[in-house]
């Protein structure tokens, strides 16, 4: 599997510094989450090999997080920041919520690629977070008018709301049967299938599709009692070894 970060763009870096003046999200933006930033907030929560790696194992970084995914503005980043920081028990119940909205996100998409209905608790958690309410209204354009909007209440809601919304909007309206969870069992990223065929597999061919095919190839190998001996490594006995893998197979 690879980095986090080699599977999804970067974004803009963080502003190094965090201007203190009061929180501005209640201004008016047009900004909508992308598919890209809910299917990335899912891998926030990422597996390697039996390891379990946390990207947001506390507000401050979930806070930046959002701020890099255009999600937050950066006068309200530093705003809520020093409000977690005065408030262990709000950073605390806002970092469960955070948690909590990604693996109901999670969930729902894993039903998708597994065609079966999702679980009541997790659909419940996600209509939560896309009740968050914002004022839609008219604006001025260049040719006319457009339609813009504005959060009202807790902006942390309000950017989980969003990436909630991007994923609805791609379960609902978009292509579906494009996304995809890992086939490596030890990594199990969410990605869209973005291939001409279609029968993309694995998040990544370099990493987890050959971990896989040279798993199936010694897995074959030992029911066929096809092993080789090379060698003594270190005292421990005889080493196993396998012929080179034809990648072009299966």
């Amino acid at each position: 599997m690879t980095s986090l970060d080699s599977r999804v763009e970067p974004d803009a870096p963080v502003a190094s510094h965090i201007a203190t003046h009061p929180a501005t999200d209640f201004a008016p933006h047009g900004h909508q989450a992308s598919l890209k930033d809910g299917l990335g907030f899912v891998n926030t929560l990422e597996f390697d090999r039996g390891r379990v790696i946390e990207h947001l194992p506390d507000v401050a970084t979930s806070l930046l997080w959002f701020h890099d995914h255009s999600l937050l503005h950066v006068e309200t980043l530093a705003a809520e920041t020093d409000r977690f920081l005065a408030d262990d028990a709000a950073s605390d119940r806002t970092l469960r919520r955070v948690h909590r909205v990604r693996a109901a996100i999670r969930e729902l998409l894993v039903a998708t690629v597994d065609r079966r209905p999702p679980g009541s608790r997790e659909l419940d958690e996600m209509n939560k977070a896309l009740r968050f309410h914002y004022v839609t209204y008219l604006v001025p354009a260049p040719d006319g008018v457009s339609l813009d909007h504005k959060h009202e209440g807790d902006p942390v809601e309000g950017a989980l709301a969003r990436l909630a919304e991007s994923v609805a909007r791609e379960l609902t309206q978009g292509r579906p049967e494009r996304l995809r969870v890992c086939e490596n069992e030890e990594c199990r990223w969410i990605f869209l299938d973005s291939s001409h065929s279609g029968k993309r597999k694995w998040c990544d061919m370099r990493t987890c599709g050959n971990r896989v095919k040279v798993a199936r190839h010694r897995q074959r190998r030992r029911e066929e009692g096809q092993v080789e001996v090379i060698g003594v490594g270190d005292g421990a006995g005889p080493l196993e070894a396998t012929a080179p893998l034809d990648t072009a197979g299966r």
